[in-house]
């Protein structure tokens, strides 16, 4: 069997993944790279984007929705500590989109400053992952 890495993904939330991998593609603020086992050590931020996971070298890739984080290697290591990560076959863009405009309405109604800014936040969410979808 080919040697494999152990990805690990942290959101603020979660770890939300953590299994043995064949490689990872991720976008840098540098552009796309792609991490296979015994890759020399790295840090580097990494921006929204859709990544692809790769059980195995003969396995097919697994889109995921990164969004801004950093991203450390080591020799049999790779942890992803990010803002959101989702499948990306778990992602309804219209489903966002209309979350999106319900956010947008709510940050309209509100004048409570604490509530604006949880509202906010939620629209960055939902545009960053749209563009991500969109970048593909």
């Amino acid at each position: 069997m080919s040697k494999l890495t152990k990805l690990k993904i942290v959101t603020p939330h979660a770890q939300l993944y953590s299994e043995d991998v064949y490689s990872v593609e991720v976008k840098t603020s540098e552009g796309r790279i792609a991490i296979l086992p015994d890759h020399n050590p790295l840090v580097s931020p990494i921006v929204n984007h859709v990544a692809y996971i790769r059980a195995t070298p003969s396995s097919n890739r697994k889109p995921m929705i990164l969004l801004e984080g950093i991203i450390y290697v080591e020799k049999h290591q790779v942890r992803v500590f990010c803002d959101y990560f989702i499948p990306l076959e778990s992602v309804s863009v219209e489903g966002v989109q209309k979350e999106l405009a319900q956010h947008q309405q709510d940050f309209e109604k509100t004048n409570d400053d604490k509530k604006r800014m949880q509202i906010k936040a939620l629209i960055k969410q939902n545009e960053a992952v749209l563009a991500a979808y969109k970048d593909r």
